[in-house]
This record gives structure tokens, C-alpha cells and sequence, in this order.
């Protein structure tokens, strides 16, 4: 969360977080092989991870 945007509205940050704190909580699920998935890191740019359900 940048600064900036609690500076501005408070609502913003706190939205920031649920959403962030959302998209941890189903990369943990996919990364967890016991959930069915199968997650690799696919070499371009920074890294894009893609995950398929088997």
C-alpha cells in the first residue's frame, strides 16, 4: 500500500488491504498442491506465475 493513498481517503487504504490481503490468501490456496492445483513460473518480464487446477 503506498502512502499516498491514505493520505487522500483512509477508505482507500482500507479497501487496499481487504483486496491484498484477499489475492495472499488465494495464492496461498493455489500454491498449496493438496488444493489440486499445479503453479509454474513462466519466464517473461518480471515472472508471470500460471496456475491450472488437474
Amino acid at each position: 500500500m503506498t502512502p499516498t493513498s491514505t493520505l487522500h481517503d483512509p477508505r482507500v487504504a482500507s479497501a487496499l488491504d481487504a483486496m491484498f490481503s484477499r489475492a495472499a490468501a488465494d495464492e496461498a490456496h493455489v500454491r498449496d498442491p493438496r488444493n489440486g492445483y499445479q503453479s509454474v513460473t513462466f519466464p517473461v518480464e518480471d515472472g508471470m506465475e500460471i496456475s491450472c487446477r488437474l
